[in-house]
């Protein structure tokens, strides 16, 4: 019998289903970008300079230090006296509700007008690794809460339970039995600037590389995450090829906590959305990391520097697929009766659809079909429902003890972020 490869590596295709953002940080300003036929043209602002003439430019240049929508009203002007097609850096379309919100805000002098947009490359735009690594890390740690909380689905209440809860409490993570299938965490402490060590230490404790450790001082213990043992250091996903096409929408947040049936809130965000086409992603694990029994996720060291064994729960391809597809296919279901229950009709035929791809990801037998496909959900609008672990979660506080949202952001009444991954032969 051969033994496995020291390195194993995966071709994922990925494909979205409803609209996609993923945003690179970088914001368009309402001067650098001009829209054209149908289409947003991002304009290289060196390139803009070179092509007009000197006082041109500097009137363009003393606009800007007006405020960006005297900037704006500049820009309108030059293109409509001088062809700035040699400045334009990319284009890609744009809907029509896009170009209304821009022509009402410029109409009333405010509003917001900058434009998230993609990472991109030479190549063009692209899905960053990290986010694909990021919804897979959840994906494990939801598999691995059910594990140890032992929760089952409840399909009669449309819930999870369990025979165990997981609570934070004195700065240490402590499993309690008996329970009902919960993560107990007291109000704030996943929040705020003091988040981060709580945080680690909880995915650290479902991970496997999770440490006590005492005070010298007054004795008490703090759970640490001891990052060189994290099993997901054995999972590489680099970024995507570049995606074939983007366009750009209007997301709006529909919903409130006061007013959970409302629709649209009135706010607006403009960003370049990835709807059509796929991509192909690698993903690597690293056999030889995860089943040596020297290397770092198998070794915890106490302060003297002496080795002892270690347990540690590394991913694989087939335990991801399935987690994902047992996550995804019930929030799927959770989100249209949200949506029905609300009236937004758009956004719940669209989740029939979703969930008409979800289902195909089992045979006739309603088993993983083999190549592996799995939903995900990434990016932005993709909500608390995705990246925390709302099956589970309760904040031990009465006013607010579960943390499913009220709202939701959708891209023209279409609900974000949800692709379809498919692993290639």
């Amino acid at each position: 019998m051969s033994e496995r490869p020291f390195l194993e590596t995966f071709r994922l295709r990925v494909t979205p289903i409803t609209p996609v953002h993923v945003g690179s940080g970088e914001l368009l300003e309402p001067y650098a970008y001009l829209l054209r036929d149908g289409e947003l043209w991002v304009l290289d602002p060196v390139a803009m300079l070179e092509a007009l003439p000197q006082g041109a430019a500097d009137r363009y240049l003393e606009a800007l230090e007006k405020g960006p929508f005297r900037a704006r009203e500049a820009l309108l002007e030059l293109a409509a006296r001088h062809d700035l097609g040699s400045a334009v850096a990319w284009r890609a379309p744009v809907s029509e509700d896009f170009q209304d919100v821009v022509s009402e805000a410029l109409e009333r002098g405010r509003g917001e007008l900058g434009v998230r947009v993609f990472p991109r490359s030479l190549r063009g735009p692209y899905l960053p690794g990290s986010s694909l690594k990021g919804a897979l890390r959840t994906v494990f740690l939801f598999d691995r809460s059910r594990e140890e909380l032992a929760a089952d689905f409840d399909e009669g209440a449309f819930e999870w339970e369990g025979e165990r809860d997981l609570r934070y409490r004195g700065r240490v993570w402590q499993l309690e039995a008996p329970g009902s299938g919960r993560i107990r965490i007291p109000a704030g402490a996943l929040r705020g600037r003091k988040a981060l060590s709580p945080n680690q230490s909880f995915e650290a404790f479902l991970l496997g590389n999770y440490l006590e450790k005492s005070n010298r001082g007054t004795g008490s213990k703090e759970g640490k995450a001891e990052i060189s043992r994290d099993p997901f250091r054995t999972l590489l996903v680099g970024d995507s090829s570049p995606l074939p096409t983007t366009a750009f929408s209007v997301v709006e947040v529909h919903g409130s906590r006061r007013r959970p049936e409302q629709g649209s809130t009135g706010i607006r965000i403009l960003a370049e959305t990835w709807r059509k086409g796929s991509v192909e992603v690698d993903l690597r694990i690293h056999r030889g990391m995860q089943e040596h029994p020297g290397s770092a996720l198998h070794v915890r060291r106490d302060r003297e520097g002496k080795a002892t064994p270690a347990s540690t729960h590394p991913p694989s391809l087939r335990a991801l697929a399935v987690a994902a597809y047992e996550r995804y296919v019930l929030q799927a279901e959770r989100e249209l009766d949200f949506y029905e229950a609300r009236g937004w009709h758009r956004a719940a035929r669209e989740m029939e659809r979703v969930l008409d791809v979800i289902e195909k990801c089992l045979d006739d037998e309603g088993r993983m079909r083999k190549p592996y496909r799995f939903p995900l959900r990434l990016g932005f609008g993709s909500g608390e429902l995705s990246f925390r672990l709302s099956e589970f979660v309760e904040y031990e506080n009465a006013r607010m003890r579960r943390i499913d949202p009220a709202s939701r952001k959708l891209a023209e009444g279409v609900p974000m972020g949800w692709v379809l991954v498919e692993v290639l032969e």
